[in-house]
């Protein structure tokens, strides 16, 4: 599939992966903090719902368009293992 994702270049999130996806074995605590501070990011940027969009479509890890993957599953988006869903099933 070829689509255009030139919106994605000067976007305030460019080389910050560290926000935007999780480390591995990250405490459920920091995910909460690490989120916010993506969704604040999120919240300046003017192809928010572009990137919304991008993701939900090519159902992508990670914190896009000021959405987390279990928002993303709860709007409708499925993924295999959505982080947020993934831990409760877990306990």
């Amino acid at each position: 599939m070829d689509e255009r994702t030139d919106w994605m270049g000067g976007t305030p999130c460019r080389g910050k992966p560290q926000i935007f996806f999780a480390p591995r074995a990250e405490r459920p605590q920091a995910r909460v903090r690490r989120e916010a501070q993506a969704r604040r990011l999120c919240a300046t940027c003017a192809v928010a719902r572009a990137c919304q969009d991008f993701a939900r479509r090519h159902r992508e890890y990670g914190f896009w368009g000021g959405e987390s993957e279990e928002e993303r599953h709860r709007a409708g988006y499925p993924m295999a293992a959505p982080i947020g869903v993934r831990s409760r099933l877990a306990g």
